[in-house]
């Protein structure tokens, strides 16, 4: 009998430490020492004495499977290496019309409805659900032939936000623009990342190494912990 890490929950090491996040409980959170000293060897296939293993089990960390031990990995998510809003093509001199600033209004209303409505792992199920329906992709590395329309999409999401008067966050804008790109079959992903002491925890939406709705020192500032 062996153990894997339990779905939903992704962890990565920041600052020494694993920090967890568990999306069906939309909670962040550490381990005590001894049971993260075990985590840390189960991740790197050591001998874990069975009574931690159990406790992580208990902790709800670990799962039994009935395959060989599998360890579970910490977050790989490649950094971006450009930021669209520090691009100047990403805004349009092109007016923007007034069908794209509805669009952005009703995806946002509704995208913040549903976050005060719906479970955090529910939106990212529904969202990236829709995204690759629409688009077919998980994670996309943006070919030179579509960055210039991922590019013009989210700036035309980024002019037309700024007359939806609601307070931006970066979880409701992230889904919004997802779904807002998915809708034209240009394919994305957010990146949730976490910083240590103090802790903060943040999300934005990437396209391969060009994050684009963050600056790339801000998002570059935290470790990442989940794509979706």
């Amino acid at each position: 009998m062996g153990y894997l890490l339990r779905e939903g929950l992704s962890c990565c090491d920041v600052g020494g430490h694993l920090i967890f996040l568990d999306i069906a409980q939309d909670r962040y959170f550490k381990l005590t020492a001894p049971l993260e000293k075990a985590m840390r060897g189960f991740q790197a296939h050591e001998d874990v004495a069975s009574t931690l293993l159990k406790d992580l089990a208990t902790a709800r960390i670990l799962v039994e499977a009935s395959g060989p031990k599998t360890h579970a990995a910490i977050a790989s998510i490649r950094h971006p290496v450009r930021s669209a809003i520090e691009q100047s093509a990403t805004i349009s001199d092109r007016r923007l019309s007034a069908a794209i600033v509805l669009e952005v209004m009703a995806i946002t209303w509704s995208t913040h409805r549903h976050l005060k409505t719906r479970t955090l792992r529910t939106n990212l199920d529904e969202v990236s659900a829709y995204r690759d329906r629409r688009t077919g992709a998980i994670e996309v590395a943006a070919p030179a032939a579509l960055e210039e329309n991922l590019l013009q999409a989210n700036g035309q999401f980024a002019r037309a936000r700024r007359y939806v008067p609601i307070e931006p966050t970066c979880l409701l804008d992230s889904l919004s623009l997802l779904r807002f790109l998915s809708r034209r079959g240009l394919s994305a992903n957010i990146v949730f990342g976490v910083t240590s002491e103090p802790f903060a925890a943040h999300c934005w939406v990437q396209a391969g190494d060009i994050v684009l709705n963050e600056t790339l020192s801000d998002a570059n500032a935290h470790t990442p912990i989940r794509m979706v």
